[in-house]
């Protein structure tokens, strides 16, 4: 009994990609796979503005008070008390600096991507491929959702099983009809070949699939 064997893909639209399966290659031409373009993340230039502003405002609101402090020092007879707030309002400009350096930094550790999903599975990936190609065997299909060989196998089919359709509409979005066409092609025998959407961490999120030709059976002549 074989086991299901995977064919890794990449996201790229420059060349084709042939997988082998059984003696036989399939070509899967480069304008079938839709590339993605990922526009930059503006979370750095978010953070200069917000730390413009949260300087500009700390400055701001430490000469108001020091300007308050110096208007109400006259008020207080007492000298120690005058000198405190004097002394209190030359280091306001450098606690307020200090506090918006630690807001700043406890923004910036908040906003930093987590590298893991709620996924229990996750392996945590900073760029994982975004789908691959996984090929199941006629044996393997036969088998259930399991694999024919070990554990993780059979955990991995599970998972696929229980993907969303990309598109929707069970599978049947007309939209990625070139797709499943090439997944028909790509597919063993009796067999099935999945593509699988993944995130960044490697983790998939939406599948399709193509079902293989079935096998001619050949009536022996006697």
């Amino acid at each position: 009994m074989r086991p299901a064997s995977s064919s890794r893909s990449s996201a790229g639209g420059g060349g084709g990609h042939h997988g082998h399966h059984g003696g036989h290659s399939v070509s899967v031409s480069g304008s079938a796979w839709a590339t993605c373009r990922h526009t930059p993340s503006s979370a750095t230039l978010d953070l200069l503005i917000m730390l413009l502003v949260l300087f500009s405002l700390s400055f701001l609101l430490a000469s108001s008070a020091a300007h308050v402090a110096r208007s109400l020092s006259p008020l207080l007879a007492t000298p120690p008390v005058a000198a405190a707030l004097a002394h209190a309002a030359d280091a306001l400009p450098y606690l307020a600096a200090a506090a918006v350096l630690a807001a700043a930094a406890f923004l910036s550790c908040r906003r930093l991507p987590r590298r893991r999903c709620r996924n229990p599975r996750c392996r945590g990936l900073r760029k994982a491929l975004e789908f691959d190609v996984q090929l199941q065997t006629e044996e393997a299909v036969r088998a259930g959702t399991g694999s024919t060989v070990g554990g993780a196998d059979a955990a991995m089919w599970r998972e696929i099983e229980a993907l969303p359709w990309k598109g929707g509409q069970g599978g049947n979005n007309p939209d990625y009809e070139c797709l499943r066409a090439e997944l028909r092609r790509m597919a063993p025998p009796n067999g099935r070949a999945v593509l699988l959407f993944r995130n960044r961490c490697g983790c998939p999120v939406a599948k399709l699939e193509g079902w293989g030709a079935p096998k001619s059976k050949r009536r022996n002549k006697k």
